[in-house]
């Protein structure tokens, strides 16, 4: 097709879907009589514009850049949340939808600028099967080299269709030479249970990492096998989940809430098009007792399962303020391979509440926001203190009632019953895991140790191994303090008196390095927690690698001190006359 054509039939193609779109808005619309027409003028200016600009502009202009530019300029005057979804995120969006894909069964990242297996395999997959690694450096995908590729365009390599064949060359810390896979694709069924277990007699543990098709389902059958096993209270982490399904959420919500209770409504642009969602069956989890965990980084579907939770007073909420948003998307095909994510309307937690933070409006852009349907790390908790809504006065937000009477604020997330504030990250700390440092040492020092069994403790002896690993590999990362004092040197260059300063400005520097040298003792423990846990997640798998991480996890510690004192429990929810066992 010629440039001329394609052109054309881009505006042509934009007319009708824009027409189309200005229709139904119209047909919506009781408040602007002439919405259409002013839709239609609008549109044609935009094409003609388009045009124009695209035939005489004094350089050729790239005709599908110039119309994503036109269209993403639109799309940001909206919320952060309405975007058009292209190729490979297009991809994702559908996987999350349909809760499968044809692949390999294995999560991959960049690790030095190449493809890495960055989780253990999923069980019973290609992946496993074969007997991949977490920590394999995928070089070639058939017998093509991955060196520059982006992660997206490595993930849909390996996805395609079910019983198709695909060829892997893979590098191996403690192999001299690549190792050659041959793999057949199966049907990979997505599940969202990072782990399901105990982190005390009779306290389950389920972590949730995000909402998509299966998620109900799987908690479900997760819970089920926790009761076989003695299940008294439990426990449901969804802490840096963001998000997902609305109906996944809803899903979810329905085997810990009673039948016949409403957990969210939805309501569009018209005030009268309110949907309500109520659970639809009994609870496989009945009465026993119930904590969510969530923190900053819960968005979305994990703050309609938490707000209705606390809403309904069925569990304690343990942790910090979630995320904040309170919009709903829908998803619509636009081509093969693009769709648009346009929010269509904003939904309420049980009490009437809405959760959005209207400070997310405000901002550029929200980098967290990495969900496909319907959304959006590093940090540690620090020190316990009561639930304090004093930053959140009744002129900020209007106070609802829990279904004990318990107050309740709407908008900025959801407030937990317990608060446990995360401490954030030193900048050393933060560079360590940018730098993925401590997920190459473990590779490494796994191959080496293989003989380790599962609950070590981290010694002196490896952190010392691990510094050393840092300085063998040249580790450098700017402190704030360093850049300060860069730009301080810069300013008085250019006044041209760096002379009469040079030797306050050294005594300054030799005091900042002192201080940069201390960092790695400073972060000693959390060295040694990550360590404990990239180590076993390594070794032996996932499920490991969370259990090594309650130990120094203040809010789960939290969580079974509470679980332990059920009086306390009850009493968070003002339940006066606690269920009969």
């Amino acid at each position: 097709m010629s440039a001329k054509k394609q052109i054309s039939a881009i505006i042509v193609f934009t007319i009708v879907l824009v027409t189309i779109g200005g229709w139904l808005s119209g047909f919506v619309s009781a408040y602007s009589p002439d919405y259409y027409h002013q839709i239609q003028k609008n549109i044609e200016l935009f094409g003609r514009i388009y045009q124009e600009v695209s035939r005489k502009y004094v350089e050729e202009v790239d005709p599908n850049k110039f119309m994503r530019a036109g269209i993403n300029g639109m799309l940001s005057t909206l919320d952060p949340y309405t975007v058009l979804v292209e190729a490979e995120d297009n991809a994702e969006l559908q996987i999350l939808s349909s809760g499968k894909y044809g692949g390999l069964g294995m999560r991959i990242g960049l690790r030095n600028n190449w493809p890495t297996v960055v989780e253990p395999p999923f069980d019973g997959t290609p992946a496993l099967k074969a007997g991949i690694r977490e920590g394999d450096v995928i070089i070639e995908v058939d017998n093509k080299s991955t060196k520059g590729m982006n992660i997206n365009h490595v993930a849909g390599l390996l996805r395609g269709e079910i019983g198709s064949e695909i060829y892997l060359k893979v590098s191996r810390e403690g192999e001299d030479q690549p190792i050659d896979f041959r793999l057949i694709r199966a049907e990979i069924v997505v599940t969202d249970v990072a782990y399901a277990g105990f982190v005390k007699d009779g306290i389950g543990y389920i972590r949730l990492s995000h909402f998509s098709r299966n998620a109900g389902n799987d908690i479900e059958k997760a819970i089920r096998e926790l009761k076989k096993q003695g299940l008294k209270s439990f426990v449901l982490d969804l802490r840096s989940n963001p998000g997902g399904l609305l109906e996944a959420a809803v899903s979810v919500s329905e085997n810990l809430i009673d039948k016949g209770q409403l957990i969210v409504s939805t309501e569009g642009r018209n005030g009268n098009s309110m949907q309500k969602y109520f659970s639809e069956k009994a609870p496989i989890l009945e009465d026993l007792p119930l904590v969510v965990l969530v923190n900053g980084y819960s968005a979305s579907a994990s703050e309609i399962v938490a707000g209705a939770v606390q809403d309904l007073d069925r569990g304690v909420l343990i942790g910090s303020n979630t995320f904040g948003k309170g919009l709903v998307q829908t998803v619509i095909p636009i081509t093969d391979e693009s769709a648009l994510k346009i929010t269509t309307a904003k939904y309420l937690v049980p009490s009437g509440r809405f959760i959005q933070d209207p400070r997310k409006f405000l901002s550029e852009g929200d980098d967290i926001l990495v969900e496909a349907e319907e959304t959006p790390e590093n940090s540690k908790p620090a020190a316990e203190k009561p639930s304090d809504k004093s930053t959140e006065t009744k002129d900020d937000a209007q106070v609802y009632h829990t279904a004990n009477g318990r107050e309740v604020l709407a908008s900025h997330g959801v407030t937990p019953d317990i608060v446990i504030e995360e401490e954030p990250l030193s900048l050393f700390e933060t560079q360590l895991l940018r730098q993925t440092k401590l997920f190459q040492f473990a590779v490494i020092y796994a191959a080496k140790n293989p003989e380790l069994q599962r609950g070590f403790e981290v010694t002196d002896e490896m952190v010392a191994e691990f510094q050393k690993f840092l300085n063998d590999h040249k580790f450098e990362y700017t402190t704030e303090a360093e850049a300060a004092l860069a730009g301080l040197e810069k300013v008085v260059d250019e006044k041209g008196y760096m002379a009469s300063v040079a030797a306050p400005i050294e005594e300054v520097r030799k005091i900042v390095l002192e201080q940069k040298l201390k960092e790695f003792d400073r972060s000693n423990e959390f060295i040694k927690d990550q360590l404990r846990q990239e180590i076993s997640a390594k070794l032996w798998g996932t499920s490991a690698e969370v259990e090594a991480s309650f130990k120094d996890d203040k809010v789960i510690q939290k969580t079974i001190t509470l679980l332990s004192n059920i009086d306390d429990y009850y009493s968070i929810l003002s339940v006066k006359d606690k269920p009969k066992r």
